[in-house]
């Protein structure tokens, strides 16, 4: 269950740090639609940049734990357990209001967290330039992206 404050729908709602952790990580992965435990582990993955990938233990648990209180359905298929958000979870993501999920980012707030932002990117390409290498639109945006850098320092 979600621990902590009860949110305006009577949602147990955990606001500590900032976050509500996995759970609403889970929740709004679902939003985009159907996936398995293993989607979603990947997910969290891409959208961490590689930093963390949920272990089994961690995230399975937890889709059980929220299809039994009702946030999420669970349906067989094909040897493999899809979910998706049922309608006691979209309240969850409305009630908690943190508006859109992808593509936010840690806030840069000024000039260096913006360069260590662009570091931490060039990093994650580093670690996938095996995926890269065959994808030549990614090439060809990257070539801009470098000239406009160089542009930035040149002046």
């Amino acid at each position: 269950m979600f621990g902590g404050m009860r949110g305006p729908c009577g949602h147990h709602v955990d606001r500590s740090r900032g976050f509500v952790g996995i759970r609403y990580w889970i929740l709004r992965i679902l939003a985009d639609g159907e996936k398995t435990g293993a989607d979603i582990m990947t997910t969290i993955e891409n959208l961490t940049m590689g930093r963390w990938r949920p272990s089994p233990g961690a995230v399975y648990p937890i889709l059980r734990a929220l299809e039994e209180e009702g946030y999420i359905k669970g349906t067989e298929r094909d040897n493999k357990k899809y979910y998706s958000l049922l309608e006691k979870g979209k309240e969850m993501i409305d009630m908690l209001g943190f508006g859109k999920f992808y593509g936010r980012d840690v806030e840069t707030t000024n000039l260096y967290d913006a360069v260590e932002r662009i570091g931490d990117y060039v990093n994650y390409l580093k670690d996938n330039s095996s995926k890269l290498k065959d994808d030549k639109d990614a090439i060809e945006k990257l070539r801009k992206i470098r000239d406009d850098i160089e542009g930035l320092i040149v002046q």
